[in-house]
């Protein structure tokens, strides 16, 4: 056998343990085989010389992973959210009755929040609190570990509920006074769950992959983040006569994080869904709005405008608002490049406002940005397209229905926010995230 002939099945050995090399090489990519070539060469000569095989095995197998690698950060998702899930879990909050805190309809959700968590496979962490009005709250945590364990990506949302009547004035409870909070914040809590399925969707379609030999075994998967899948507690102002304020929830969490972690990203889902392409219904026409849809709005960590927040203790920094500048950057380019929403409907912006869970990641310092559907302005001047149903007995699922068209306008309106949240995930775990 000539000196060409042993090389060659020499190289074909080789290619054989490795058959994404092989495959490649066979489609004709000269560049790999030339790589296979060297090698073998490489192993002929410190055969002879009695040293180095291993060393050359390794070189082969981290040109796999590259090249694996560089394939894996150009694939689109291998699934997405789905927002029939999400319309299905808001139906069953809304079942469980009004969800103020301390009350049985509010224990019984937070239950079915655990066990939904639980049903996908997370091991759940239950962080309760109790303040002067609330002697059993509960936040639900569920964790996907990511190749950093102390750099985490939350993502989360609030099922408590309050109501405040017709808000004929603003804050006052009224004896009687029910919500199904289906708008605020079922439409989060139950977004929460399925991006949480989905992470695990794509984690165990790796497993799959691997187990049958398709999947580079060298390369990892895991999202490079640690991300956390959470469900608030006490989220809800209790009202004019309250000696509290609200976020108790989130604020719990952000002050008994652990000493070496950073929230790299905080992402609030509160009241979304009636959004584009969710277009003004007859009943929104009646009442003056004349859009032809309602807004998507992205309040991020503010670019320009921090007054809110100093004036309420905050330290800018520098490394604050550049954090917060490649926060909307990464947001535009998710919903205007990838995903060519229009700007006229989709927006990314500062928040002056923080009247959500996001302003106790904010506050602290950290980026943050809130999905919030409806209309940018809250019960002010003459806006008649804000028609949020919060905080009212008409926080109802079939209002909802209303409001989009039906359920398959609704189901639109939530798979706007859903196919951007899948692609901010997805960044991460294919190493796109920065």
């Amino acid at each position: 056998m000539d000196g060409q002939a042993g090389l060659d099945g020499l190289l074909d050995g080789l290619l054989t343990l490795f058959p994404r090399l092989k495959a490649k090489a066979a489609a004709g990519q000269s560049q790999l085989k030339l790589a296979a070539y060297i090698m073998a060469g490489i192993i002929l000569l410190a055969s002879i010389a009695g040293i180095g095989f291993f060393i050359a095995v390794k070189a082969i197998i981290e040109i796999e992973k590259g090249a694996f690698e560089e394939d894996f950060m150009n694939q689109p998702p291998m699934s997405w959210a789905n927002p029939t899930f999400v319309v299905d879990d808001i139906e069953t909050l809304s079942d469980f009755g009004y969800r103020k805190i301390d009350t049985v309809a509010h224990a019984n959700a937070g239950d079915f929040v655990q066990f939904r968590f639980e049903d996908l496979g997370y091991e759940v962490e239950v962080q309760e609190f109790t303040t002067e009005l609330c002697q059993y709250c509960r936040n639900y945590i569920a964790t996907m570990e990511g190749q950093d364990p102390d750099s985490w990506i939350v993502v989360g949302g609030h099922y408590d509920a309050i109501c405040y009547s017709q808000q004929i004035v603003i804050g006052i409870e009224y004896p009687g006074c029910t919500s199904e909070g289906a708008y605020d914040d079922a439409t989060g809590t139950a977004s929460v769950l399925e991006l949480a399925r989905l992470m695990m969707e794509w984690q165990e379609t790796f497993q799959v992959e691997l187990n049958n030999g398709s999947l580079n075994p060298f390369f990892d998967t895991r999202p490079k983040h640690t991300w956390k899948f959470a469900v608030w507690d006490y989220e809800e102002w209790q009202g004019s006569g309250s000696p509290e304020g609200a976020g108790y929830g989130s604020e719990t969490f952000v002050t008994t994080l652990p000493e070496d972690v950073e929230i790299a990203t905080y992402i609030n889902l509160d009241m979304y869904g009636l959004n584009w392409p969710v277009e003004t219904q007859l009943v929104s026409q009646l009442s003056g709005c004349d859009e032809d849809y309602f807004h998507l709005y992205l309040f991020t960590s503010p670019v320009d405008d921090w007054s809110y927040y100093e004036d309420r203790g905050l330290n800018v920094t520098d490394e604050m608002r550049e954090e917060a500048s490649d926060l909307q950057d990464r947001l535009g380019f998710v919903m205007y490049d990838e995903l060519d929403y229009p700007t006229e409907w989709v927006v990314v912006m500062d928040d002056t406002k923080g009247n959500s869970d996001h302003y106790n990641f904010i506050s602290r310092g950290w980026p943050a940005t809130w999905f919030r559907g409806m209309h940018e302005f809250l019960q002010e001047g003459d806006d008649t397209c804000e028609q949020s149903p919060k905080h009212a007995p008409t926080d109802r699922v079939d209002v909802l229905y209303t409001l989009a068209g039906g359920r398959g306008g609704l189901e639109a309106g939530m798979q706007t926010g859903l196919n951007a949240l899948t692609l901010l995930m997805w960044s991460d775990v294919t190493g796109n995230w920065e």
